[in-house]
């Protein structure tokens, strides 16, 4: 099985959520699956340990730390950009009403045939009208 994990997702690793013990576990189910995320993923991971960071969640020691075990999970990194690319983005984001960055996710889990993670309610709910099975 593939399986292509969203930023809210692994960040319920190391940020208190209500799902975290789910997902904790979660990871050590998939740890011999495909695990996949589009590019965007890191940036949006960065922006996050940033933000944590500047209000003081985090020292930096421990940002690096996290960074450090998140790619100790081998996360695949989707790199396969073109105009068709930017046209499914833009359908897909119409059809069901997300972001960008959220269709990125859903887009890939398509491309892919993969079950996606997440913690995002509106991802969630295009996963479920687009036949994606979720995680959670």
């Amino acid at each position: 099985m593939i399986v292509v994990l969203d930023c809210s997702f692994c960040a319920a690793l190391f940020l208190p959520h209500k799902k975290s013990a789910a997902v904790k576990d979660l990871f050590g189910k998939i740890a011999d699956e495909e695990v996949m995320v589009p590019v965007q993923f890191w940036e949006e991971m960065t922006e996050l340990l940033l933000a944590a960071l500047g209000r003081g969640r985090f020292r930096h020691a421990d940002v690096l730390e996290i960074n450090r075990l998140l790619t100790m999970y081998h996360l695949g990194t989707d790199v396969s950009f073109s105009g068709d690319y930017t046209e499914r983005i833009l359908d897909l984001a119409g059809l069901y009403r997300i972001s960008a960055v959220e269709t990125a996710y859903l887009e890939l889990a398509v491309r892919k045939k993969a079950a996606l993670g997440t913690l995002s309610g509106a991802l969630s709910a295009a996963c479920e009208k687009a036949g994606i099975e979720t995680l959670l």
